[in-house]
């Protein structure tokens, strides 16, 4: 009895990590935050495949708004390229991606949603070298997508309107951000403590406030992603 419970659950597990295999993956930066007017903005983004079978995505970036009118315009200021990208087995493809707003457009902040939509890839499997015998082996699709801001028009200084205060702790650097730009901010924090030195990043939304504790923080290095703008160090 316990070694058919026990055949059960190796089977499970097989199966989930059959499952994890198939599907993992991972995309970055996962943040845009540029002006789109003018010459626009540009960002590379690269999608990692670290299974063992190739896997191929159709890349759209498109509006995120509710107003069918305007969605519809700006579907008109995104470039992607490539639209279908394929990733071989443990390696790492890149989508380049162009959002430029046309004259006039009105000052604001722009959403978008980047999905790279897995397509599926037909396979042969072949059974004892039968060619008769050869079935097609398809992979469902897992579907995701990141959503991307993008802004037109000076919304703030990032200088004046994004504050950083160091507050009191016994547990490392804490410390109190507050977002007072009308768009959001991308910050790229470098935390250096007594052994080693990582990167933490963080998006805040206009008008929001987020406090962190960063465990035996000796120092932090605040620029913004992804114009590596150093905004402030503290230590």
């Amino acid at each position: 009895m316990l070694k058919k419970y026990l055949g059960k659950i190796k089977l499970g597990l097989f199966f989930i990590l059959s499952v994890v295999n198939s599907y993992a993956m991972s995309i970055g930066p996962i943040y845009f935050n540029q002006r789109i007017d003018g010459s626009g903005g540009y960002q590379e983004y690269e999608i990692d495949n670290p299974s063992f079978s190739t896997k191929r995505y159709k890349i759209q970036v498109t509006p995120e708004n509710n107003n069918k009118e305007l969605k519809k315009k700006m579907e008109k200021w995104v470039e992607v390229y490539p639209k279908v990208l394929t990733v071989p087995p443990k390696s790492t493809g890149k989508v380049k991606v162009l959002i430029k707003s046309p004259p006039n457009t009105k000052p604001g902040e722009y959403s978008f949603v980047l999905a790279p939509t897995p397509i599926t890839i037909p396979t042969l499997e072949n059974k004892n070298g039968d060619s008769k015998l050869a079935t097609i082996g398809i992979q469902a699709p897992l579907h995701f997508s990141m959503a991307l801001n993008g802004y037109v028009g000076n919304l703030g200084d990032i200088y004046k309107d994004v504050k950083i205060e160091k507050l009191k702790s016994n547990d490392g650097l804490k410390v109190k951000m507050t977002n007072n730009m009308k768009r959001e901010v991308a910050l790229d924090i470098l935390v250096t403590d007594n052994k080693t030195r990582y990167r933490d990043l963080l998006r805040i939304k206009a008008g929001k406030t987020v406090e962190k504790t960063y465990k035996n923080g000796k120092k932090l290095e605040i620029k913004e992603a992804p114009t590596g703008l150093e905004i402030k160090t503290l230590y």
